[in-house]
């Protein structure tokens, strides 16, 4: 990975180049059994990794940081504007 592989595609280019791994990784979680807490101890660990990976390059580990930090944010004001969770449309309880 290089710093220009970040600032190069746009947003929706990114997402629909990396859609299908994301998806096999998910459906090889779901065939192997792996619980939610295993799963994000395998995104940590590769969370960890990345950033060793980013070590010499400053402006594609920055440019991952926040857009890790974004995330987090916007799931926490999500997670804030629906006590108890996030709201997951089509599972509302009905009064």
């Amino acid at each position: 990975m290089t710093e220009t592989d970040t600032t190069s595609a746009t947003d929706e280019e990114l997402e629909a180049s990396v859609r299908p791994l994301v998806n096999e990784i998910l459906d090889r979680f779901n065939q192997e059994g792996v619980s939610p807490s295993q799963a994000g101890l395998v995104i940590l660990s590769l969370t960890y990794r990345l950033m060793e990976v980013l070590h010499d390059a400053p402006e594609a580990r920055r440019f991952f940081i926040l857009t890790l930090i974004n995330l987090i944010n916007n799931y926490l004001a999500e997670d804030m504007e629906h006590p108890g969770g996030a709201a997951v449309p089509g599972t509302e309880k009905e009064a």
